[in-house]
């Protein structure tokens, strides 16, 4: 049976991947290591919530029993599918949980640990008010050590994802491209260290300091200098002589090379340290290549270990030329192509925990992306984790997005300080290309605040291979070292968007092509891929100097000014894949190995063999040639349309014009039920030889259902948040896979695990889109047998069991006040209400029209910006 579009996500990945497995992500930028007296546990379960603001929930003693159970990652509500036009949630919401410390020490150090928090963050332990933080997308950590106690801790949060001018991005979400989905809807840790330890980075005050910086000086053939920066603070109240060791160890742990330091430091004292290595016959960091090396460090006073832990990093320099990019001072030799990614996922907002990171890196790695570029804030620490492991080249981003305060002096001083934190919680992350630490298409933001953001950047990293980057004109204001959409033949430049503007009808309205829901079937499909590929084409044979580009976008996203979500993506909001996905794919060479994911020779018809069809069968492949034979009859072999519009493709389409006839389909009756000799099957050719295979089975009766668990190879962990797709396709009595069936699937879900919405979100029941309905199953905090049903009316139902993992990082929770936590709602039939405004209704019109002309300005903003990209475009 053919790997059907719909599910061929899971097929395929798992040939490449292997078994399934559980990537160890970092935590608060290091790796925990065992036997340390440094621990780090996991923060996340165990918590209640309220949505709405309470009085006095900060305090100890206060009563939080009918407030609701949660677990994190949380983004504050389960929402529709389409969360786009200000459908979200805007506002304060609380946060509670009871917690135990644990103290090996007198002196040691208790520190909690947010990677982020949507907008405003005020956070009180113990009824103490320990923090405040401005700005949903960056880390922030906090010394709780003189509040807290063995037992009976309380920590409260009041998260505000309300608009705000004061920090960034400061545009209101009306007008913004993404939406601001609420809450802790990242990690959060609970971590300890002796008096004497490394220092965390969000904490210190050392210019380019805290914890520890590996970079690499220089790289000459197989040997490479790298310099390492340890800060080291003595929280005791006594003087103490270290010995620090950095032991740089490969990705399997054996010893490479070791700096040994010795440090004198009084009580309360804090220094940083610095050395070199001078390394041969070293194992480099490269796209294709993706080495990762990890410094262990081990400070020991007296001989006794005081504090360890991993950092990773890649040894590896980056350089742009006007011939083109070079690592490791070497021509990269083709162009780096990929693909614009926002965070969100259906129905959680922003509360994507590590796996679903790890699978997005992963699909669009596999799916042709050599290179990610955030869009517009830094992507969660999973995501480049997942990054450095694949090979997938990525930038991070400030927040920002057509939007700067010039009344507010905060706003800039907060901007600047972003600036500095994603330096430095980004600064080891081997992928990372392209810092764009700058407002995105904002030429209006003031030229000393872009260069006070490229100096920030470079004081914070101030090792080789670091490009501030921005729109062309925007770059040269403010000193950046690269840009974007540079017109010019021997200037490197990189195309930040292409393929998605000049396909808008208008800014207001943006109906366009590319931009298509599943459920309009084959041909809109085929149409998105179809433009697509001259896009492609346009990027791959642009000039020397043009490096590569993204095609905005990689996956589907929430709009916050618009009320339909972006719907142009290479997966769509739940990662199914479309034909684009396909069409990147074939551009792989077949002989090219995917790191960690093999070599892939590939062949996919863009056709599904349906009554409504087109005649022209459309199929994807890196092969030389592709065979085509259709219900039994040779349609001939092709080579690839390598022509016109498409000739600078590395591996164009291969077209089969007027080779599909649906009534050809009645000829292979074979009695009353069967068909003989039906199915669709391309072969890819090379030298002669198929190395690759793709059949489209004709489908007959809607019969049943099938479920298959589509995790990308990835495990489902038990730790109160994770969760997995599941995917319910219906089927004929052969098992083959109805496209056009349009049904109501409803999910039963027993055991360690629940799914995610209910009939309030169209989530269960499910319609199915393109024959496919998607439930998020998500774990509990024990590990175990989980059973998914589904059912239908009048078709067979069928049913999958799930295992789920123990989670690797031991838990810091009250289970009592967890267990007696009250759990959310569950609704079964859907209730639609409209509040009545008490406005009055010239106010309510003027509101309307006040709406209408924010709108008409973003589109303004979209006009100018897609006429530059034009202008650009025009000088290559």
């Amino acid at each position: 049976m053919k790997k059907m579009l719909l599910i061929s996500s899971l097929v395929g990945a798992l040939s490449f991947s292997g078994r399934a497995e559980q990537p160890v992500y970092s935590t608060a930028g290091f790796y925990a290591v065992e036997g340390s007296p440094r621990t780090v546990e996991n923060f996340n379960p165990g918590w209640r919530f309220h949505k709405g603001d309470v009085e006095g929930a900060e305090a100890i003693d206060f009563d939080d029993r009918e407030w609701e159970a949660a677990n994190l990652p949380h983004g504050l509500e389960i929402t529709g599918e389409n969360a786009s036009g200000g459908r979200n949630y805007q506002g304060i919401a609380w946060y509670r949980k009871r917690f135990s410390v644990h103290r090996s020490s007198e002196y040691g150090r208790v520190y909690l640990y947010f990677e982020a928090v949507m907008g405003e963050a005020q956070v009180w332990v113990n009824g103490r008010h320990v923090a405040e933080h401005f700005g949903g997308y960056l880390p922030f950590a906090i010394d709780i050590t003189d509040v807290v106690k063995p037992s009976g801790n309380v920590v409260a949060v009041m998260a505000d994802n309300s608009d705000s001018t004061l920090y960034p991005p400061g545009k209101k979400q009306s007008g913004l491209d993404f939406s601001y989905h609420g809450g802790i809807y990242r990690d959060t840790y609970l971590i300890q260290t002796s008096p004497l330890h490394v220092t965390l980075r969000e904490l210190s005050d050392t210019v380019a300091g805290g914890g520890v910086f590996p970079a690499t000086l220089e790289v000459n053939g197989n040997r490479a200098k790298v310099e390492i920066r340890t800060e080291v603070a003595n929280e005791s109240t006594q003087p103490l002589e270290a010995v620090v060791c950095s032991i740089l160890e490969d990705a399997e742990g054996k010893h490479v090379a070791k700096l040994k330091q010795t440090v004198k430091l009084v009580g309360g004292e804090t220094r940083q340290l610095a050395g070199q290595l001078d390394l041969n016959d070293v194992k480099l960091w490269h796209p294709d290549d993706p080495n990762l090396h990890f410094v262990r460090t081990e400070i020991r006073v007296g001989g006794k270990l005081a504090d360890s832990l991993k950092t990773r990093f890649g040894i590896r320099t980056f350089d742009m030329k006007s011939d083109g990019f070079y690592v490791n001072g070497k021509p990269f030799g083709r162009k780096i192509v990929g693909a614009n990614r926002h965070q969100d996922y259906n129905y959680v907002g922003n509360a994507l925990p590590n796996s679903g990171q790890w699978r997005d890196a992963l699909l669009l790695r596999r799916g042709g992306c050599t290179v990610i570029r955030a869009a517009h804030y830094p992507m969660d620490p999973a995501f480049y984790d997942a990054c450095d492991y694949y090979g997938i080249l990525t930038t991070t981003a400030n927040p920002g997005w057509h939007f700067f305060n010039f009344k507010q002096k905060i706003f800039e001083e907060r901007l600047f300080d972003d600036t500095r934190q994603l330096v430095r919680r980004d600064r080891n992350v081997a992928s990372m290309l392209l810092w764009e630490t700058c407002i995105n298409e904002f030429p209006q933001q003031p030229d000393y605040a872009m260069k006070t953001m490229h100096e920030i950047t470079h004081a914070e990293y101030p090792f080789p291979s670091v490009f501030t980057v921005a729109d062309h004109h925007e770059a040269e204001k403010g000193g950046f070292d690269f840009h974007y959409n540079c017109d010019g033949k021997d200037h490197p430049s990189f195309h930040r968007e292409y393929g998605d503007g000049g396909e808008v009808d208008n800014w207001y309205s943006q109906n366009a092509r590319q931009r298509i829901k599943r459920e309009w079937g084959e041909r809109a499909l085929l149409q998105q891929s179809r433009i697509q590929e001259v896009s492609l084409a346009h990027t791959f044979g642009s000039l020397p100097a043009k490096i590569g580009g993204t095609v905005w976008a990689g996956i589907d996203h929430q709009r916050g000014y618009h009320p339909d979500p972006f719907r142009g993506g290479h997966l769509d909001g739940f990662r199914i894949p479309r034909y684009t996905h396909y069409l990147y794919m074939s551009q792989y060479d077949p002989d090219y190995e995917i790191p960690h994911l093999g070599k892939q020779p590939m062949v996919q018809i863009a056709h599904e063999h349906t009554q409504v069809s087109g005649p022209d069968v459309v199929i994807y492949s890196n092969c030389e040639e592709v065979r085509l034979t259709v219900c039994g009859e040779d349609k001939g072999t092709r080579k690839p349309e390598r022509k016109g519009s498409l000739a600078n493709l590395p591996h164009p389409p291969f077209v089969f014009e007027k080779a599909y006839d649906w009534q050809v389909v009645k000829k292979h009756r074979d009695g009353a039920s069967k068909f003989k000799d039906v199915d669709m099957v391309a072969e890819g050719l090379i030298n002669g030889k198929v190395v690759a295979r793709d059949v489209v089975p004709y489908a007959q009766r809607t019969t049943g259902i099938e479920l298959s668990l589509d995790g990308v190879g990835v495990d489902l962990t038990a730790d109160g948040s994770d969760f997995i797709p599941v995917r319910a396709t219906v089927v004929d009595q052969y098992g083959t896979p109805k496209v056009l069936a349009s049904e109501y699937i409803h999910f039963v879900v027993e055991g360690e695990g629940e799914i995610i919405g209910d009939a309030s979100t169209y989530a269960n029941p499910k319609k199915t889109e393109f024959g496919v309905a998607t439930a998020l199953i998500r774990a509990t905090t024990e590990p175990g047998r989980i059973t998914v049903k589904a059912y239908s009316k009048g078709l067979e139902p069928a049913e999958l069991t799930i295992e789920s993992k123990p989670a690797l990082l031991p838990a810091a929770y009250d289970a009592a006040y967890a267990a007696a936590s009250k759990k959310p709602a569950v609704n079964g039939a859907v209730i639609i209400s409209s509040a009545a405004s008490d406005l009055p209704a010239d106010v309510q019109e003027l509101q309307k029209r006040v709406r209408k002309l924010e709108l008409e300005a973003v589109g303004k903003d979209q006009t100018i910006m897609e006429l530059q990209s034009q202008l650009g475009r025009q000088g290559e």
